[in-house]
């Protein structure tokens, strides 16, 4: 949720793969993984020949502070909902033949419509395994592209992935990517985001960067800037 709310196009048994079973912690940047805000963990579900994949995000007391679910059938998206009890926003895609239906709401009345099905669309729960078909051209230093339910701008947009050398956040044993916004006039509405992944593993360690999720802070709500840290049952 970084995250700029993350289908990839890509086989259901690939994504369940690499979707490992997990529980985060979302800490506030800055306060050294001190200050603990939200939770996350995930769940990976059949029903009726369709795989379900589900990120959950709580505040510390337990209160539902965010939920998105893709379902796909025959390595195809079906339906990708987000729901933000908070603030009433959310997103919803639906796929009919090579047409996707979305409706995003943002503070007020939703923005609905149709556009055609777009090749590489990523949410939260397919990122990895996007990253994971990419994974030889990205260490390469090449760039890969997707396009994301992006529910700032109430559009699909278009983003970008690539290998960086310059993070802080750059050791031995890891790598960092960066994801942002393609469109070079839209960046300023959609901050950029590092991604830690282990090297030899492949598995998702740490994002850092703007959050969509919302806390509030003096009486009003704000999107903080968060370290997510991820920890893997096995």
């Amino acid at each position: 949720m970084l995250m700029a709310l993350l289908l990839l196009i890509g086989t259901v048994a690939g994504e369940v793969r690499a979707e490992a079973l997990f529980n985060a912690d979302l800490y506030l940047a800055g306060t050294n993984r001190q200050q603990l805000i939200f939770r996350q963990k995930n769940s990976i579900a059949k029903k009726d020949g369709a795989t379900i994949l589900t990120h959950t995000y709580t505040h510390v007391d337990g209160r539902l502070a965010a939920r998105e679910v893709v379902t796909r059938k025959d390595g195809a998206i079906q339906r990708y909902e987000v729901t933000m009890p908070d603030t009433g926003c959310g997103c919803l895609l639906e796929t009919a033949g090579n047409r996707i239906r979305f409706s995003y709401t943002k503070g007020g009345e939703p923005k609905t419509g149709e556009v055609d099905v777009v090749p590489d669309i990523v949410t939260g729960p397919t990122l990895t395994a996007f990253v994971h078909r990419r994974w030889a051209s990205l260490l390469r230093g090449e760039t890969a592209y997707f396009h994301l339910p992006a529910m700032s701008l109430q559009r699909l947009a278009r983003f970008q992935i690539t290998r960086i050398a310059g993070s802080p956040r750059n050791r031995p044993g890891v790598e960092v990517f960066q994801m942002k916004i393609a469109n070079v006039f839209l960046r300023i509405a959609v901050d950029p985001v590092e991604l830690v992944y282990d090297s030899a593993s492949r598995r998702l360690l740490e994002i850092h960067g703007k959050s969509l999720l919302t806390r509030r802070v003096g009486g009003r709500l704000e999107n903080p800037v968060v370290d997510i840290v991820y920890r893997y049952d096995r």
